[in-house]
């Protein structure tokens, strides 16, 4: 939104506070100024010239010489091709060395002729107009003096960022209420006075809200006899000051009256309305509207539209119709101020794709009391501008009053949470001159009335940061907390999941971050169906494909990789670690768990010459989270064969720690792995991992080399095919007792010599003592036991 401060100081008088105060001024207010423009920064040395004689010019039929006195001892002598201007005119004159937006005025010789400035057209100064004649200035100006100053092009603009919530800054008089309580000086507001013709408005046209859920109020004002034409030169300027194009005197009123209130209106041709009427209603089966904009629109039955007695004449706080528009014939008026619902004008301009000046604001909350002055100074200005009679009386339909909010303030309660020592008495003040109200206080507090205006404002927190706002931020006094600001506090394993996003970079591992969104056709994709476990839906996403909190990071992982492996990235190994968020049904309670998701896919490692590439497995993946658990708290990892939609059948796992499953990986489902454009096999993990953060790592330990050497032995087993070899190497290492060191699987077979239904796996036993030398005894007293355990708990038969 654009403020020319001219306009602004109308409201408020701003005129002795500098450009650079006011802005931080307005920063501090939470205006936050986007730019400072300075219009007419680029014309320099361009004076009001007086022109005291035109003589023809000796060798070209279309120029003159003219003989002009712009402010020095000796008239200036100019040759120019305009031929508008007469003797004892006044027209903008650039001098020598002046410029005209980057265009430097220089000595010339023009035919013969010297020329020594130029003058000037309005174009030339960028005011528009016709660029062949020149501008003829007031008689009464003074000769030599900046022109600048009397034309108004001089003019300081603002440029700030109306925040969703503070839709009561769309306006100058919400920006100069603001900068009133800041300064604590007098808010000026239009005097408005109109003088009413003898014809009744509810004679000539009426109103009927059929969706008062839609449209809580609607006001009708009638002017006959209007004179539709181009707006004065001051009107134009203004709006085109504040980055409006001027269209009509009409048309730019209603302009005006929205940047000067805030409040959008629109006004109607009433002849074009049938029956006269206006009828605020939704959508019947099969209407469409053709809008200003010259767009055909499509309506669906949710839409709320304002009709005349037969067809939609506009989209109600969108836009208005072509039909219905006021043009060069229009000579009475139906001016329409209203209060729509802020939901249903949201939607539609989102479904039509159609986003005006107005949307925005009605989307936002109007204001439902500046219906009626919004309307009054509009048809001041139009009887002003462009004449006409207006009719007496208003219609002003409101079926559905809007109750202001009512608010309790505990002085105390604002001062604690402020760390400030301010009075009750202050805080009340501070309030009211924001508009606010008191309806009852005592010793402790007040129950405040929040002005329609101020939809942002309905509790105590929201009258807490007025307050802070006009007390001013710098004078309240810095203070601790009282609680110790620790990790503990704040983010109890923030340190360990830092030290873990190295440990898992150093490890090989890239890692990637992605949205904290997603949509229910990518976990459905990923075979993620509705559970107990429920997503949680935003209420206003950026897009469909961001409509949900996302549940699962395998979704994002997987997209990650996909685009990876559809670009030339076949090999990879990535990982995310970030939040995911949960609801469980018919609970109001959301949860939110720090997990990992890790994928691989491809080569082990980059492709060298010299050694065959070998492609990543199951058993990779498994690696590289068992290193992790170890890392983190030395805590064990198991995993137990399971069915899951997302993985390929037999080759997916749960992951246990304590007891308790944590995750699933595996190979992705050949179904998933289409699903994301990915033609190569991904293994995929994802675990929760908050289990392996609380237990703290345990103290290195170290112990001296042993003196006395190691025995190995094998022992080769047929087992059934279905048995977890994982499981096999925990029941040896247990059986094995305190000699047994460590315990490799080196061979899995299944083929020849090995019946169908079964696999022979070779495990290498590595016994070792500290105090003596091992014998045979020894190590058979170990061997037979594991033997015997394998025997017990599998079935096994030694080979």
């Amino acid at each position: 939104m654009k403020i020319p401060l001219s306009w602004l100081n109308e409201y408020i008088d701003l005129s002795d506070i500098s450009v650079t105060e006011l802005c931080q001024t307005m920063t501090m207010l939470g205006l936050e100024i986007e730019s400072v423009e300075e219009t007419g920064a680029e014309i320099k040395n361009v004076v009001v010239g007086h022109i005291l004689s035109i003589e023809a010019h000796p060798d070209a039929d279309k120029l003159v010489v003219c003989k002009t006195d712009v402010g020095e001892d000796e008239p200036t002598q100019i040759v120019c091709g305009a031929t508008n201007m007469k003797v004892g005119d006044k027209v903008p004159t650039a001098k020598v060395g002046g410029k005209l937006q980057g265009f430097e005025i220089g000595k010339r010789n023009m035919r013969g002729v010297a020329s020594a400035g130029m003058m000037c057209s309005g174009k030339e100064l960028g005011l528009g107009g016709d660029h062949s004649g020149l501008l003829i200035l007031d008689p009464d100006m003074e000769v030599g003096i900046d022109v600048r100053g009397p034309l108004g092009i001089n003019e300081v603009v603002l440029e700030i960022e109306v925040t969703p919530n503070r839709n009561d800054w769309s306006g100058l008089i919400g920006i100069a209420r603001e900068l009133s309580a800041f300064y604590k000086r007098p808010l000026v507001m239009p005097e408005i006075s109109l003088q009413e013709g003898t014809t009744e408005t509810a004679d000539v046209a009426s109103v009927t809200i059929e969706a008062p859920t839609l449209c809580n109020r609607y006001t009708g004002r009638v002017i006959k006899g209007v004179t539709v034409a181009e707006s004065p030169e001051w009107l134009q300027k203004r709006l085109v000051d504040a980055g409006q194009r001027p269209i009509n005197n009409v048309v730019d009123i209603t302009n005006y009256i929205l940047l000067e209130t805030g409040h959008s209106l629109h006004a109607f041709d009433l002849n074009k309305l049938a029956e006269k009427r206006i009828v605020v209603r939704t959508v019947k089966d099969g209407e469409k509207i053709k809008t200003i904009d010259e767009e055909e629109r499509i309506l669906n039955a949710e839409m709320l539209v304002i009709a005349d007695a037969q067809n939609p004449v506009a989209i109600a706080g969108i836009m208005g119709g072509f039909d219905s528009e006021v043009g060069d014939s229009t000579v009475d008026l139906l001016i329409e101020s209203a209060y729509f619902n802020t939901s249903s004008v949201r939607k539609t301009s989102r479904t039509l794709n159609l986003i005006s000046e107005a949307s925005q604001r009605f989307q936002r909350g109007a204001d439902v009391d500046m219906i009626p002055l919004a309307s009054d100074r509009t048809c001041q200005l139009i009887l002003e501008i462009a004449g006409g009679e207006l009719c007496t009386g208003s219609i002003d339909e409101y079926p559905t009053p809007i109750e202001p909010s009512k608010i309790v303030l505990n002085f105390t309660t604002i001062n604690r949470k402020l760390g400030a020592d301010i009075s009750g008495e202050i805080q009340l003040a501070l309030l009211e001159s924001l508009g606010f109200s008191v309806e009852s206080q005592d010793e402790t507090g007040a129950v405040i009335i929040s002005p329609p205006r101020r939809h942002d404002a309905t509790r105590e927190a929201d009258l807490l940061e007025e307050i802070a706002r006009l007390y001013g931020f710098s004078n309240i006094q810095s203070t601790l907390p009282n609680i110790l600001p620790t990790e503990v506090v704040y983010a109890p394993f923030y340190k360990q999941l830092q030290n873990l996003r190295k440990y898992l970079c150093s490890i090989g591992l890239t890692e990637i971050y992605t949205w904290a969104f997603t949509s229910k056709e990518d976990l459905e994709k990923a075979k993620f169906k509705p559970s107990l476990i429920t997503s949680i839906e935003l209420e206003n996403p950026l897009s469909e494909k961001n409509a949900l909190m996302r549940p699962h990071l395998i979704p994002s992982v997987l997209n990650i990789a996909s685009n990876n492996i559809r670009n030339g990235r076949k090999s990879l190994q990535i990982f995310e670690m970030a939040p995911v968020y949960t609801q469980e049904a018919d609970k109001d309670e959301a949860t939110q768990s720090d997990v990992l998701s890790i994928a691989i896919s491809g080569g082990r490692s980059t492709h060298h010459w010299s050694q065959s590439m070998e492609n990543a497995d199951i058993f990779d993946l498994k690696g590289y989270l068992e290193n992790i658990a170890q890392h983190l708290s030395g805590t064990e990892l198991k995993f137990k064969a399971c069915d899951n939609q997302t993985y390929a059948p037999g080759e997916c796992a749960e992951i246990h720690a304590k007891g308790n499953v944590i995750g699933y990986l595996g190979r992705a489902h050949r179904s998933v792995a289409k699903a994301y454009d990915i033609d190569q096999d991904i293994y995929i993990a994802e675990l929760h991992i908050k289990s392996l953060l609380q237990k703290k790592s345990k103290a290195a330990k170290f112990e001296s080399l042993p003196e006395h050497p190691a025995s190995l032995r094998d022992i080769a087993v047929m087992v059934d095919a279905h048995v977890a070899t994982g499981n096999m190497r925990s029941s040896v290492t247990k059986a094995g007792g305190k000699l047994l060191k460590t315990v490799d699987i080196f061979d899995i077979y299944t083929g020849d010599q090995v019946p169908v239904g079964k696999k022979s796996v070779a495990l290498s036993l590595t016994f070792q003592s500290h105090e003596r030398t091992l014998t045979d005894k020894d190590m058979d007293k170990a061997w037979n036991k594991i033997l015997k355990t394998l025997q017990h708990q599998y079935q096994a038969e030694l080979r």
